[in-house]
């Protein structure tokens, strides 16, 4: 009769052991866009030599049916990511993750969130997993595109802009609502458009419109622009009378005076000498009266009298010229109104047929 060895105490624990470690399991995932591999196991059995001393018991792993619900739900988020439906993959993999906690699990399940540009959910996963000690179990590749994405997703959340202004005092307002806080301030605004306002005791207001790009650092210095001061008030002015000097008196010719007194002494000559002849002629005609004695009377006596009419009329004007020019040269310096004009006297010469003389004329 053949018999079996018999095993050892020792040797039947560590047997024990081994199969227990064989029964913890963990899921493996193919790195980033791959769809993940299915699960295996996350432990190795451990060798004879790394068996636990007889004394010590090994953890309790998960039942059967655990395991199977987990590498179940793991394979359905594994179909949901490779068809694109990162919803449905999400709960997949978090459903696993639950059942038996793994490295694996949690960074496709946030790998999911990822995809499904759920940002806020995703940033939170690959914070727990980077904080998580096993997390070294996914391998150096998927660690350092945790690491990449995680940077990514918080550099594009937000746009940083320093603000800093000159005018002291200044409140800024940001789409209409008042930032705390005196600048410059470094404010964290979302993609897109934004209209930035100061105001500020004595300056204008200033508006600036921001387009503002995910992940980025801006320093946006506004200058404002203080008030202009009011104008003084005008000075009153002196209301003074203005006067107007008297015009320079015009200084009038004495020469047509002397020229009209010259003619006139010529025709007083003239008149003398043709008087003369008349009476001659009147005295020839008075011892010899004769028709050609009478005519030469006649015309020397017209001629005469004609000339003594001429001399008489300018002189009198030769006088009347000599006169008002010497009063218009001294007019009143402190006269304001306008003198009337003074009276005129005029004599004008006339000729006749048969006789000649002078007309006067007074105007006043």
């Amino acid at each position: 009769m053949r018999r079996f060895p018999r095993f050892a105490p020792f040797s039947q624990l560590a047997l024990l052991a081994a199969i227990s470690a064989l029964g913890v399991t963990v899921f493996a995932a193919p790195a980033h866009a791959a769809p993940p591999a299915k699960p295996a196991a996350a432990k190795a059995a451990p060798t004879a030599a790394a068996a636990t001393p007889a004394t010590a018991k090994a953890p309790a792993g998960p039942d059967k049916k655990t395991k199977d619900q987990a590498r179940k739900a793991y394979g359905e988020g594994e179909k949901a990511y490779a068809a694109g439906d990162f919803s449905a993959a999400y709960a997949g993999f978090a459903k696993a993750n639950e059942l038996i906690p793994s490295a694996q699990a949690s960074y496709w399940a946030t790998k999911s969130l990822d995809q499904g540009g759920k940002s806020d959910d995703a940033i939170k996963g690959y914070e727990a997993l980077l904080a998580d000690p096993n997390a070294t179990k996914i391998g150096d590749d998927k660690l350092a595109d945790a690491r990449a994405r995680l940077a990514a997703l918080k550099a594009a959340l937000v746009g940083e802009i320093t603000v800093t202004t000159s005018a002291p005092g200044a409140v800024l307002l940001v789409d209409g609502a008042p930032q705390p806080g005196p600048l410059p301030t470094v404010l964290k605004l979302s993609p897109g458009p934004h209209k930035l306002t100061l105001t500020a005791e004595g300056y204008e207001a200033k508006e600036v419109d921001l387009q503002v790009q995910a992940g980025t650092q801006v320093k946006q210095s506004i200058e404002m622009l203080p008030h202009a001061p009011p104008p003084p008030p005008p000075a009153p002015v002196a209301v003074a009378e203005i006067t107007q000097p008297p015009p320079p008196p015009e200084k009038h010719s004495k020469v047509p005076a002397y020229v009209t007194l010259g003619i006139a002494a010529g025709g007083a000559v003239v008149g003398t000498i043709f008087g003369v002849k008349a009476l001659s002629s009147k005295s020839d005609f008075d011892s010899n009266p004769t028709t050609e004695r009478a005519d030469d009377t006649e015309r020397n006596a017209l001629i005469a009298d004609m000339a003594f009419g001429v001399a008489l009329t300018l002189g009198v004007t030769g006088i009347v010229l000599l006169t008002s020019s010497d009063d218009a040269e001294a007019p009143s310096k402190t006269a304001k109104l306008r003198q009337p004009p003074k009276g005129t006297f005029r004599v004008l010469p006339y000729m006749g047929r048969e006789s000649g003389g002078a007309a006067a004329r007074l105007t006043f």
